[in-house]
């Protein structure tokens, strides 16, 4: 049988692993890789700070999710990663640093007694020790917005203290808004236990090993794994090839790039949702309308070099959130050298601070200079640092977090479908899919590879 050509455009981790897939499946597919940056790994990047690699998008991934362990594991290189050092993190509450709730699933305490009694509302409480029963049946294949789940379950005070900092600053977004069964499935399968939301919870803690690992990273940064990655496939990458349109002609697609193009039987568009939406914008109008449509938050990360003796570090702590309610500009502090035993030097630390919310856009009005201002002027607050920084590094990442809204998932299978009667042969794949993440974009590019070995497969 004649070779079927695939082209992937886009070689972040997702647009790598469409290729690897299609490459290793057996299948008689020819696969080239169209980047448009000089370099591979998409907004996974580790670059050189204060004598460290230090990343300077994502610094890990979840251990538990499986598709991005899988993959990693089959490339060989999982035995090389390392988990925090330090696990306990904090949130700035009433003027102080108080200590995360302990256990906790996505920061709702499984315990209120392990709380300071002034932290929760004592009506909260109560429905925490009462099991959380939501107010009416959470039905099978439905979906509602975190905040509405967390609030009607455990109460106000829970969510606004614990649950939106946390996801919020992951996904720089609005929980009450966000799509519970896009991004935090299993609040959906514990509120369904016939006691309780915290019922559920406690099922679960208790049937997870509380010294397996959380998170994952390589020493050598996320930049790393995706090189690594890319190194299998990389006769199929070309880099520096913009892609500038695709068209449909005579039953084949023609990608053009700012240097030719290419001829395909098939397109995976690997890419952020707006670049796919300028891309379908005559092939597929409504794919292109719908992708549009889907709202995305930028955020600007700020790492700084402090000598030892110039900061003084909780040595169990990895770091702490912000709630929106103390109107700061950052939103997260990580203790990347406690977090990483490799990033400690023994003679600086490094600490990373995240600014950015789809309602706080403060960070994109300041320039460089004004933002580490201001952030330091936070962590004086917060952390009675008084001194400058040896070094610093501001990384912005605009328009880069795509907002997951209520019915997220269910929109997303209609997108795909009415692409595939619009403009079969050609195949979305991205961080908009399903949730943020490494792992979410792995399984995301794992379908995305499925799809096109049903239609052009022959195994």
């Amino acid at each position: 049988m004649d070779k079927k050509k695939i082209v992937v455009v886009g070689a972040g981790i997702t647009g790598l692993t469409v290729a690897y897939r299609l490459l290793n499946s057996g299948e008689n597919f020819e696969v080239i890789v169209l980047e448009s940056e000089k370099q591979t790994g998409g907004k996974l990047k580790t670059s050189p700070f204060s004598s460290a690699l230090l990343d300077e998008g994502a610094d890990a991934f979840l251990a538990r999710a499986p598709w991005a362990k899988d993959l990693f594991d089959e490339i060989g290189i999982s035995k090389e990663f390392v988990s925090p050092a330090s696990r306990s993190a904090s949130i700035w509450v009433n003027g102080s640093l108080q200590p995360l709730p302990s256990p906790n699933i996505l920061g709702i305490p499984l315990d209120p007694d392990s709380l300071p009694s002034i932290l929760l509302n004592s009506d909260d409480a109560l429905k925490i020790k009462q099991g959380g029963k939501p107010s009416k049946a959470v039905l099978e294949g439905s979906d509602i917005s975190i905040g509405s789940l967390v609030r009607d379950c455990v109460g106000d005070s829970v969510f606004e203290l614990f649950v939106d900092p946390l996801l919020g600053g992951i996904n720089a977004g609005v929980v009450d808004e966000m799509s519970c069964e896009t991004m935090a499935p299993q609040l959906l399968e514990a509120a369904r236990h016939k006691k309780g939301l915290i019922a559920g919870l406690k099922k679960m803690h208790q049937a997870s090993d509380p010294q397996a690992p959380i998170f994952y990273t390589h020493p050598n940064g996320m930049g790393h794994i995706v090189k690594k990655l890319a190194e299998r496939i990389s006769e199929s990458i070309r880099k520096d090839s913009n892609v500038i349109s695709i068209n449909h002609t005579n039953k084949q697609w023609v990608i053009e790039t700012k240097t030719g193009s290419e001829i395909a039987d098939a397109v995976v568009l690997a890419t952020s949702a707006q670049d796919a939406a300028k891309l379908l914008t005559s092939v597929s109008p409504t794919t292109s309308s719908r992708l549009s449509a889907i709202e995305h938050a930028s955020v600007s990360l700020v790492s700084l070099a402090f000598k030892n003796s110039d900061i003084n570090l909780p040595k169990d702590q990895s770091g702490f959130l912000v709630p929106k309610s103390a109107g700061m500009l950052m939103t997260a502090c990580s203790f990347s050298g406690n977090k990483w035993a490799h990033l400690d030097n023994g003679s600086q630390t490094l600490i990373r601070v995240s600014s950015g919310r789809v309602d706080d856009q403060r960070h994109d009005n300041l320039n460089d200079e004004e933002l580490v201002k201001h952030l330091l002027g936070d962590l004086a607050i917060t952390l009675g640092l008084d001194s400058q920084p040896l070094e610093s590094r501001v990384t912005r990442w605009p328009t880069a977090l795509a907002q997951f809204k209520i019915g997220h998932l269910e929109r997303m299978k209609e997108t795909f479908d009415l692409l595939a009667d619009e403009s079969p042969g050609v195949f979305l794949s991205g961080s908009y899919h399903f949730g943020v993440g490494i792992p979410a974009s792995v399984r995301s590019g794992n379908e995305a590879a499925v799809s096109v070995i049903e239609k052009f497969g022959i195994n």
